[in-house]
């Protein structure tokens, strides 16, 4: 599978950082562990934080050249993660997981639902997705993110999308990005956390 995001990639590691979205490290810390899934994660930054609290790590990326980084990252860690290069809408996971993270994953406006609801079917009962992604305000900041508005988010439309969920949190909120070079500097983020039913 070739991906433009191999090139960005193979010039520069760590586009995003080696520490985990600040949103992702306090929301997993209410759990007390299990399996999670965290579909587009690049080269694994929110995978190797988890795997280093004991989580059994599933990650998926359509970049060979970040699921590589990944897995040496894990290895240098000593830690396991489950790396694996596919597009979004193919991926199976071996079974049903306990979180599913979402973080920066926009897809096209055409197919953000039929995403989302892939999320929610990678979800045991009970089991909790946690998102943040860029805010529609986003296209005010030159902090990272798509520049086509129909990709970005709002509170209201992931009401929707994840109306099958119990939701717990869904907000939008400004916030100061030090997530490597691709994200610095003021942004607006929405924040999501739903429980399946």
């Amino acid at each position: 599978m070739n991906s433009p995001w191999d090139a960005r990639y193979a010039n520069q590691e760590a586009l995003y950082g080696k520490e985990p979205n600040a949103f992702f490290a306090q929301a997993l810390s209410q759990f007390e562990g299990g399996s999670i899934l965290l579909p587009c994660d690049g080269e694994g930054r929110n995978g190797l934080f988890a795997a280093r609290q004991g989580w059994d790590v599933h990650a998926f990326d359509s970049s060979q050249v970040g699921v590589d980084t990944a897995q040496r990252w894990a290895d240098e860690a000593g830690v396991s993660m489950h790396c694996t290069v596919c597009d979004a809408f193919e991926y199976a996971p071996p079974q049903p997981c306990d979180v599913v993270g979402l973080f920066y994953a926009h897809m096209p406006s055409d197919r953000r639902m039929e995403f989302h609801q892939r999320a929610i079917d990678w979800l045991k009962p009970g089991g909790t997705l946690i998102l943040e992604g860029f805010h529609r305000d986003q296209l005010q900041f030159q902090s990272g993110g798509p520049r086509d508005e129909a990709m970005l988010f709002t509170p209201e439309m992931l009401a929707l999308d994840f109306c099958e969920l119990a939701i717990t949190q869904n907000e939008f909120l400004e916030v100061t990005l030090d997530e490597g070079p691709l994200h610095q500097g003021k942004a607006c983020v929405t924040r999501f956390v739903g429980t399946k039913r």
